[in-house]
């Protein structure tokens, strides 16, 4: 229980120290802001390095399983006769036509599978042929439903001009280098034929740029229905994509589901090893520095208020004459440690905010043209929170060693030595 007197002389020693103080409180101050600024760049970086990455791309994909024939010399019953030679080999057959037939059986199963999981995607997606007038190119057609396809890659809010989300049959949607390249504008009509040959004609109804060169270079967009249509796959999919809210949880989702599905489940962990790799020593390294920045702070803290110590001597020593406890002495210096802390924190909280303002606000142009912030700042309240309990807690564990020095002083020595 902190009492008057003891509240009185640490009041008294910070108002007569006002320079020591100031610098304490500085210390504080710029610990908590280096470390709300390194934790949201440098997580922010790593966020918009996922998004470059992994924004064109679902989380985790599921296909039809691939179709492997069996050779006559693996069947069991036919092996155990040994008299019979079978010559020949195992191949993989094309999975150009293959599809999943009953996926809207499947697609409520796949709506929950985790509660991080914000869109289930099915798509019909191939190879066809784009002609325009002289111009013919070979593209990839994506069949979707674009509602759900949006939580995927997010084309409505790329869009440059035109619909997505309200596509309807005989609409395409393309990029805008796709559509330069062909001399497309809204309303003109382009021709698609499919592997098979089957020929379709489509309504150029959106023009997007997203800046992931696979999306806005050579693919198109159609209704789930159309590109069923020009691929000839009935009424099957050629695949389920997911994406969550954390996409770091989608290899062990992927694997909790992989048994309970009779097809072939992938996440992008899988296909993107060193990028999860670099991804992983990032947050280790942000991690290191954070710990580094906090032994800091916590270093210059309890060296000043060893400073202030080995200055207040004399007045320690005054103070346990006229009977201070040693415990007593302890609480003052701690309570200083704890208020200069404290007032470093609502010095370090807002300039934080201010800088991460000011970075948030510039902004560059891309060389696509693209008018872009090179920063992604995401103002997180549980950083700013989280900065100041560690820097309350460094302060606290800082002034504890000098105060307990201080509750140690010997007053006889000390106004002998005066």
């Amino acid at each position: 229980m902190l009492t008057y007197f003891i509240r009185s002389v640490a009041f008294r020693h910070l108002r007569y120290s006002i320079g020591q103080s100031l610098l304490t409180i500085g210390v504080v101050g710029i610990s908590v802001l280096l470390i709300i600024y390194l934790w949201t760049v440098i997580s922010g970086t790593q966020e918009r390095i996922t998004q470059n990455t992994t924004g064109a791309i679902p989380h985790i994909t599921v296909e039809p399983p691939e179709r492997t024939p069996v050779g006559a010399w693996q069947l069991t019953a036919l092996g155990q006769n040994t008299d019979t030679l079978y010559v020949g080999e195992v191949v993989n057959l094309p999975k150009a036509r293959e599809g999943i037939e009953d996926w809207q059986l499947w697609l409520p199963y796949l709506d929950g599978v985790d509660s991080s999981l914000t869109t289930v995607s099915p798509t019909v997606s191939g190879q066809a042929f784009m002609n325009r007038g002289s111009r013919q190119q070979s593209v990839r057609v994506l069949g979707v439903l674009p509602e759900r396809h949006n939580g995927v890659v997010e084309i409505e809010k790329n869009l440059l001009e035109g619909r997505f989300l309200t596509m309807v049959s005989g609409d395409l949607v393309l990029g805008r280098k796709l559509a330069s390249d062909f001399g497309l504008k809204m309303r003109d009509k382009v021709r698609l034929v499919g592997p098979e040959g089957l020929t379709l004609n489509f309504t150029v109804a959106g023009i997007y740029n997203t800046g992931f060169g696979q999306i806005d270079d050579g693919q198109v967009f159609v209704t789930l229905r159309d590109g069923q249509s020009l691929l000839e796959l009935g009424g099957s999919i050629s695949s389920f994509g997911l994406k969550f809210a954390d996409l770091y949880k989608a290899e062990s989702i992927s694997q909790k589901i992989a048994p309970t599905l009779p097809f072939k489940v992938r996440s992008w962990v899988i296909d993107n090893p060193n990028l999860f790799r670099t991804l992983d020593a990032q947050s280790q390294t942000r991690n290191l520095i954070l710990i580094m920045t906090t032994i800091a702070s916590g270093f210059g803290i309890a060296s000043i208020l060893v400073m202030v110590v080995t200055s207040k001597y004399r007045e320690i020593g005054i103070l346990k004459a006229m009977g201070a406890t040693p415990g007593e002495i302890k609480q003052i210096f701690v309570l200083e440690g704890l208020l200069l802390a404290i007032v470093g924190c609502f010095v370090g909280v807002p300039l934080g905010v201010l800088l991460l303002k000011g970075l948030a606000a510039i902004r560059t142009v891309g060389p696509d043209g693209r008018v872009d912030a090179p920063f992604l700042i995401i103002i997180e309240p549980s950083v700013l929170i989280g900065a100041s309990i560690v820097a309350i807690v460094v302060g606290a564990i800082a002034s504890y060693f000098p105060a307990r020095r201080a509750g140690q002083v010997d007053p006889i020595q000390v106004i002998r030595g005066a």
